[in-house]
């Protein structure tokens, strides 16, 4: 039985470049990832904000041992959207992702005390363009000049954070967890990847106890060089940075710049 005493939480709202991020980390062959525990039917409901720090251990071993088709996306690596990654036996970091659930994040980190956490934020309004083109997330007939900043055609609970103002308030978030733990909790620019993604990421392994080697170099090459059409690919080109600008609205560019100018969110749209 391993003891599991190395766990990460990949966060960051949907559209953000969790998966990437994500499966980034899944290359290592001592990573074991698991996908949105929360939101999977087999753990939806089991711990919350008020978890003790015993009821979040017991989740994260069950997560490791669990071989639930949702949590290791079986059907997105069967239709190569995921690579199938060579794995040792028993890894020893466990490393999960969620996209909802945000206002576990702070509870979590300050119960269980190995647990280390990466919030990534994206540029705003590449988020809300990304989200507007997936028609999985951005329901049919809806409409992005009406929607973009309160998400109420998506946002649906208080475990869901879809629009312009959610975004917000996971970056404001994220800004204060680094500050309150800046030992665990690492706040990443999805752009600094996507431009400088060897350093940056080799900065991230060191961050949470994972050595940087070749099988994860080598994904990073390959998943920066190849580009995927499909809505959750993780091999994307440097074009996922910039296409918003000639993509999205210039009312809601305008708009969001206007919104963080001069605020602590100015340095996520520059």
């Amino acid at each position: 039985m391993i003891a599991l005493n190395n766990v990460a939480y990949v966060a960051g709202v949907a559209r953000s470049g969790t998966s990437w991020i994500a499966q980034i980390l899944n290359s290592h062959p001592d990573v074991c990832f698991r996908f949105q525990p929360f939101f999977a039917y087999e753990f939806k409901g089991r711990v919350n904000e008020d978890s003790s720090p015993d009821e979040y251990h017991q989740l994260f071993l069950d997560m490791y041992n669990t071989e639930s088709s949702f949590l290791t996306q079986e059907d997105k690596r069967t239709a190569g959207d995921y690579p199938q990654f060579e794995k040792h036996p028993n890894p020893h970091t466990l490393v999960f992702k969620e996209n909802r659930y945000q206002s576990m994040l702070e509870p979590m980190l300050r119960r269980v005390s190995y647990l280390k956490a990466v919030g990534i934020v994206r540029h705003p309004c590449a988020v809300l363009n990304s989200w507007s083109k997936n028609p999985k997330e951005f329901p049919p007939g809806s409409e992005l000049l009406r929607e973009w900043r309160f998400g109420n055609c998506k946002n649906k609970g208080n475990e869901d954070y879809f629009g312009y103002y959610k975004w917000k308030e996971v970056a404001h978030m994220y800004l204060d967890l680094r500050d309150k733990y800046p030992d665990r909790f690492a706040l990443l620019r999805y752009e600094d990847v996507v431009y400088d993604p060897q350093r940056t990421i080799s900065a991230l392994f060191k961050f949470l106890g994972i050595s940087y080697d070749e099988a994860t170099q080598r994904f990073l090459r390959e998943s920066t060089s190849v580009h995927g059409d499909s809505y959750y690919a993780v091999y994307k080109n440097k074009s996922v940075a910039e296409k918003w600008r000639f993509e999205l609205s210039p009312h809601i560019i305008e708009e969001v710049y206007a919104d963080v100018a001069g605020t602590r969110l100015e340095q996520f749209v520059r």
